[in-house]
């Protein structure tokens, strides 16, 4: 017989809060990923989330939704307390004296409580301070529209992210901070201002460094230390004037460095081929916008992706890398290019070109430069209106003329990408354009935009056609559209 068991009262089951049986610093670890507001209001579940949501040690007050008193009362009661305070942000959209003395309070409280990580934005010509700088236990400090003045005692002991934009911070603090934070690993630098150049000592152990829209005043990023792994130089201005090469190095400074990425900086071949014996251990290069570059080896080992975005002086390029993994190529063909890539590994090579000229002339360019690429991946074509000179009834493509340039079989290419913009295509267009690209290349796949596609022929025949299904009537009428076409397909894909 089964003894008789006592059934749970309605709602018993779920009596027991076996998440507010947490301990205070697991649940203050967990509501952490909700914004302040937001962890404000579990207060009300009961007087222990009243307590827990008063002590969370991540507090970020933005300029709406707090009032000032909010704000200085929750720091007031860390303070009296003792309360750990993990993260603090404060973000305001105006300053004044008064709010000013006030930062400066909250600030000196959040060093006394152990702050791990601090950011500060939109206080505009507020000065950092001194007391922030002995904030032992700081790990992450994130300012933007400050100022850094120069104090003789820094004790950051355990900073090791910094990260500064529309900062004015004067030179020999930005050297002090560098060279005294031994734990410093990532420095970064939007549109600040403030200094002659940029030192990195020998005893820096920083690993990442990104200056972006700063341009020093005579130009020069001095390296002395050889930790760094990862490296971006994009200066003030950037695509629109070209900036010198301003690194100087020290005793073999980037022999550690993995990435390399330079935009709008006026760096020659010579320059370059000066450089490139110093990056033994690169794996990652990238140019943008550096139109100073016209003829370059790259010769390594080591390096397994490589990218040319914008560079438009470029006319050869030679690439030795037994170890190339990815390369891309971004920019317009309104100058004769050679690219040869010689690599043992299997490599993703992307091609995304805009042709100046849409006729003969151009497709022959176009087919000299993927000769070199080999097995190219995906070669990916941007088709815009601006690309004709006069109307959108302008592509040519004259088979006799190509059959002289005598250049070989076309190149195969996994993808094909074609984007089009608002065009309306005739038959005699499209004829020379499916002509001339393929002739140019044998895609095993085609992918279309063709929602931004317009033209006198419907999408249904368009893809027909690609796909070589047309009903008899369809072949009749496009039967001289495609002469070169006549490879296998596998498969047509619509974006």
């Amino acid at each position: 017989m089964i003894p008789n068991s006592k059934k749970p009262k309605t709602g018993q089951l779920n009596s027991n809060d076996r998440f507010s049986d947490l301990p205070d610093f697991i649940i203050h670890h967990i509501i952490s990923y909700l914004g302040t507001k937001e962890a404000h209001r579990t207060s009300v579940l009961s007087k222990r989330w009243t307590q827990i949501s008063a002590t969370n040690p991540v507090l970020e007050f933005q300029h709406y939704g707090f009032s000032y008193g909010t704000i200085d009362i929750r720091m007031q009661k860390h303070s009296k307390e003792n309360l750990r305070i993990k993260t603090l942000t404060l973000a305001f959209p105006e300053n004044h004296v008064k709010l000013a003395c006030k930062v400066d309070e909250w600030l000196g409280i959040a060093a006394r409580n152990k702050v791990e990580k601090f950011v500060l934005t939109s206080v505009a010509d507020y000065k950092l301070p001194e007391i922030l700088f002995s904030a032992k236990s700081l790990r992450s400090l994130n300012c933007s529209k400050v100022e850094i003045p120069y104090y003789k005692s820094i004790d950051l002991a355990s900073l090791e992210s910094l990260e500064l934009c529309y900062v004015v911070i004067e030179e020999r603090m930005l050297c002090q901070i560098v060279k005294s934070c031994l734990l410093l690993k990532d420095l970064r630098l939007s549109d600040c201002s403030g200094f002659k150049s940029i030192v990195i000592p020998r005893s820096s152990k920083l690993e990442m460094l990104d200056i972006s829209e700063t341009l020093p005043v005579d130009g020069r990023v001095i390296l002395e230390t050889s930790s760094l792994r990862e490296f971006s130089y994009t200066p003030k201005s950037f695509s629109h004037h070209k900036t010198p090469w301003p690194i100087t190095l020290k005793g073999g400074s980037l022999r550690n460095l993995r990435y390399i990425f330079m935009a709008s900086v006026d760096i020659t071949d010579e320059a370059f081929a000066e450089l490139l014996p110093e990056l033994t251990s690169l794996e990652n290069l990238v140019f943008w916008g550096c139109h100073s570059l016209t003829s370059i080896v790259i010769s390594n080992t080591q390096i397994k992706d490589i990218r040319f975005n914008d560079c438009c002086s470029l006319c050869d390029v030679l690439i030795d890398a037994p170890s190339l993994r990815k390369f891309k190529f971004n920019g317009e063909l309104d100058s004769p290019l050679s690219i040869t890539i010689r690599s043992q590994a299997s490599c993703n090579i992307s091609f995304h070109t805009l042709p100046v000229y849409l006729d003969t002339d151009g497709f022959i360019q176009f087919k000299k430069v993927l000769t070199g690429l080999n097995d190219c991946n995906v070669l990916k074509v941007l088709l815009l209106k601006e690309t004709l000179e006069n109307d959108c009834d302008d592509i040519e493509f004259d088979e006799e003329e190509v059959r002289n340039a005598d250049l070989g079989p076309p190149c195969v290419i996994r993808k094909l990408k074609l984007t089009f913009s608002s065009w309306i295509l005739s038959k005699s267009s499209l004829s020379a354009l499916l002509n001339g690209l393929f002739w140019t290349c044998h895609p095993d796949i085609i992918s279309l935009r063709v929602h931004l596609i317009s033209y006198s022929l419907t999408i249904e025949v368009w893809l027909s056609f690609l796909f070589l299904s047309l009903s008899d009537d369809l072949m009749s009428e496009l039967e001289d559209m495609a002469k070169c076409w006549r490879h296998p397909l596998k498969r047509v894909e619509v974006e």
